[in-house]
């Protein structure tokens, strides 16, 4: 510990100041005050004025505080030894404070980066293995429904569907006239290939085909459709949707009375 003439000296004060953190702001705190000084012919004349103040206030407290200071230098000295010894612990514990500002801010940055993409590693790590047991999931279940399906009472099952698809076209054959683009529609797949997906693709071709037909000859007899034949017409949309309905209710009826028959059986 150095000491001058004047005012004992406190080495701790000195340390503090050259950690890297507090000397930066300490650099960044004279170039703004100087900064506003130069900025304001008014700003400087005051700041100047607060200086002066500053200088005299000082210069007059000095011949009282000095020989207080001496009076006490041993433990101004011991309090300094002190607070130096506890910066060595904080130097000592935390490293980093003795580092520049953007070092420290890189390393932060680095870390917290860090933990984000670790986060967003198990995030994505989580999504691949929900979607891959989903998919999994899916394929045993379309194959255990195959494999149910290619029983007797499956087969069955699979033939109503087939035998109602043909009466439907049929029917919408009769009553609704064709349109065009029907033609490029693609044939399900084969029932022996994969029976699931045939049913699937066979009601879904079928409810296009209904509604592109019923919509299309709407359109068609709006245009030269007359009073009196508005009735009748209705009737036989109505009559065609309800028989839809109702061959589809017998299907699942007759899905219904399959499986507990095959259960009953099993037991």
């Amino acid at each position: 510990m150095a000491s001058n003439d004047s005012m004992p000296h406190l080495e701790v004060i000195d340390r503090v100041k050259n950690i890297p953190v507090v000397h930066s702001a300490i650099e960044k705190t004279e170039s703004t005050y100087s900064y506003l000084k130069d900025s304001n012919h008014l700003i400087n004349w005051a700041l100047n004025n607060a200086e002066a103040g500053l200088h005299y206030a000082t210069a007059t407290a000095a011949p009282l505080t000095v020989p207080l200071a001496k009076k006490f230098e041993g433990q101004i000295s011991a309090v300094d030894q002190k607070l130096c010894e506890g910066l060595n612990m904080v130097e000592e514990k935390m490293p980093i404070v003795k580092q520049p500002p953007q070092q420290i801010y890189d390393a932060a940055k680095a870390v917290m980066n860090s933990s984000l993409q670790s986060t967003v590693d198990k995030l994505q790590a989580a999504k691949e293995s929900a979607t891959h047991q989903a998919s999994t999931l899916k394929e045993i279940s379309i194959k255990k429904a195959n494999e149910l399906l290619n029983t007797e009472y499956g087969n069955k099952a699979v033939q109503s569907i087939d035998d109602i698809g043909v009466l439907i076209n049929a029917l919408l054959d009769r009553y609704f006239p064709p349109v065009g683009g029907e033609e490029n529609m693609p044939a399900p797949v084969s029932a022996d290939e994969n029976k699931i997906l045939h049913s699937v693709q066979l009601a879904g071709q079928l409810s296009t085909k209904t509604a592109n037909r019923v919509y299309h000859s709407v359109v068609a007899q709006l245009k030269t459709l007359k009073k009196e034949d508005v009735s009748f017409y209705m009737t036989s949309v109505i009559s065609i949707l309800h028989l839809t309905q109702f061959l589809r209710l017998n299907d699942q009826q007759n899905g219904n009375k399959d499986s507990n028959q095959k259960n009953t059986e099993k037991k």
